[in-house]
């Protein structure tokens, strides 16, 4: 335990993330595969060498920690220098874009608990065969788990329906972003303010993710055109891998993989009414040209960021182009490219990490 601990410490220092205790908690107690709900969590040996990687498809901020066993990987992302600033997202392989699911690791941890405890009240639905043995794992996890994070099981136990075990997520986890838009989305014509207050939260918890901005921003646009329009504006500019589209159905917010094409056309017609501000910026010019997907245009983009000292928004599309294109020439270019950006950023640690994943990619390359 002390040998792992002092791994964890290196990798820590190597890439200025702090690992959050409930995640050493977890791995330390409960060992290598452990698994909750739908999340397999992978070795520690594989993740402080941060070998889960799929180079060049993902963020330099992703570190997988767990996966369903089809290459979706369930991961930190790390999105500012402080300990505490990191999601739990899973990134999805097939599309290689992200939804967050919470904000903080034990939360997640609840939420695989919940999950579990979903398998007990709808067998049919969660459970591979519904044996007794099934059953027995289940009641076994449930209970190790609670005892060792000090959950309050008797509240879990006494929800009987699925809207009552979200409600207990939500009510731990306030920034459970993809339920405060599912939530959000579902009670929109019904219950209005509500679902405002919902989608409004995830907006300030989440700023460069654009599911809150879709759901919100349709619906004002018959309701407030002018606000609606500023929310779809910023749905525009984030990452296009933090698009929160999702294959999974317990995940889907109702967010079109391709969501960028829609709301860069309602964008196109309705400039006029956009403030001065957005109206005139580099990033409305982009929006213009009506090729969201197009990595040329993406890496122009990204290049006019570069030359104006902007070098946020220039790794920002630099990454864009890389989910966008399936080269891998292309994509170690591009990670070269980052480097040094990275580095002018303030973001040293990212650099390692780039070699790693052109490293990945050279292994690919010659495994074809």
């Amino acid at each position: 335990m002390c040998i792992l601990k002092l791994r964890f410490e290196k990798f820590e220092r190597k890439y200025n993330f702090y690992l959050p205790d409930s995640y050493k908690l977890l791995i330390t107690e409960l060992g290598d595969s452990y698994m909750i709900g739908n999340c397999e969590f992978f070795s520690a040996e594989d993740f402080i060498n941060n070998n889960l990687r799929s180079g060049g498809e993902m963020e330099v901020g992703l570190f997988p920690f767990g996966g369903l066993g089809n290459g979706d990987c369930f991961c930190f992302l790390k999105y500012g220098e402080n300990p505490e600033e990191y999601y739990i997202v899973l990134w999805l392989s097939e599309t290689c874009n992200y939804v967050i699911l919470n904000s903080t690791f034990d939360n997640f941890i609840y939420n695989c608990l919940i999950q579990e405890y979903k398998a007990l009240l709808y067998p049919d639905e969660y459970m591979v065969e519904g044996t007794r043995e099934e059953y027995e794992e289940c009641i076994d996890k449930i209970g190790s788990v609670s005892s060792l994070f000090d959950f309050d099981l008797d509240l879990i136990e006494k929800a009987k329906d699925e809207d009552a075990l979200d409600s207990l997520i939500l009510k731990r986890d306030p920034f459970a972003v993809q339920l405060l838009c599912m939530l959000g989305k579902k009670l929109l014509y019904t219950h209005t303010k509500e679902a405002e207050k919902y989608l409004n939260r995830a907006i300030n918890f989440s700023p460069d993710y654009a599911a809150h901005y879709y759901i919100l921003g349709k619906y004002l646009l018959d309701e407030n055109k002018k606000e609606g329009l500023e929310l779809l504006y910023k749905c525009a500019t984030v990452p296009i891998a933090a698009s929160g589209y999702s294959y999974w159905e317990e995940d889907d917010v109702g967010v079109p993989r391709n969501l960028l094409d829609e709301v860069f056309e309602i964008l196109t017609k309705n400039k006029d009414e956009l403030p001065h501000e957005y109206a005139k910026s580099i990033y409305m010019n982009f929006i213009m040209k009506g090729e969201p997907y197009d990595p040329d245009a993406r890496f122009m983009l990204a290049d006019e960021f570069l030359k104006s000292g902007d070098y946020i928004h220039c790794i920002r599309e630099l990454n864009n182009v890389m989910i966008l294109t399936d080269d891998p020439v292309v994509k170690i270019k591009l990670l070269e490219t980052l480097m040094p950006v990275y580095e002018k950023a303030g973001f040293v640690w990212a650099s390692s990490i780039c070699r790693k994943d052109i490293k990945y990619i050279r292994g690919l390359k010659k495994s074809v």
